[in-house]
């Protein structure tokens, strides 16, 4: 086999690979629902997803830090990755576990969830969806899988989420996933270091499990009956 044609070939079978991989291990987390597929992103996904909340609409509410915005026309070259594909994500955030969202039968990235240390130092989710895929009802699917990551595999019971005050369709999809309001600190410094009004929701589970994915290891341990 020739050298580049041995290139495409690995590339192509590590998709396939990544693709039909139905439970978590050392390198990662799987999460299934209907057409979507949540997993540790390959290097190439995580910029294709971090490319899904880098539009004007989304920063509004997200707020990143300038250097963190994938700029046009980066974002369109990032959105066209095939899911996959790329080598694997060697520097993730040390305090958070972030799953690509893929859309399987359209074959692309469309999003991110996370659970990651929050404002308590506890759990607490987050996410957001490529522009096409806003106002769908996906939100509630993508909030779902980050409870799922957190209780069923991080062996997390209680998670808590927040969204900027004035995020209607955010706290409608967190609703819809199961969260309830909660009480919480009023404000909430964005990345950005912009000062806003915050809600927040919460779930709790009675029974929360750990998988064999990679461990939340800077959470305090939780008890797991």
């Amino acid at each position: 086999m020739l050298p580049a044609t041995k290139g495409i070939f690995d590339r192509l079978t590590r998709r396939g690979r990544l693709m039909t991989k139905r439970t978590c291990d050392r390198q990662g987390h799987v999460v299934r629902s209907g057409r979507f597929l949540f997993r540790t992103p390959t290097a190439w996904e995580y910029a294709a997803a971090v490319a899904c909340g880098s539009d004007p609409a989304a920063q509004r509410w997200l707020g990143w830090q300038r250097d963190s915005i994938v700029a046009e026309p980066a974002r369109a070259d990032a959105l066209r990755v095939v899911p996959g594909t790329g080598p694997d994500w060697v520097s993730p955030d040390p305090q958070s576990l972030d799953l690509v969202m893929i859309d399987v039968e359209a074959n692309r990235c469309v999003g991110l969830v996370s659970v990651h240390t929050g404002e308590d130092g506890g759990p607490e989710t987050g996410g957001y969806l490529a522009p096409d895929y806003r106002g769908r009802g996906h939100g509630r699917v993508l909030f779902a899988a980050g409870l799922t990551l957190a209780h069923d595999h991080l062996g997390q019971p209680r998670v808590r989420a927040g969204a900027e005050v004035g995020n209607v369709a955010s706290a409608r999809s967190l609703q819809a996933a199961g969260l309830v309001r909660v009480a919480g600190p009023p404000t909430y410094r964005l990345p950005d270091g912009r000062v806003t009004g915050a809600w927040w929701f919460q779930h709790d589970v009675p029974r929360p499990t750990r998988c064999a994915g990679p461990p939340a290891t800077w959470f305090p341990p939780s008890p797991i009956l």
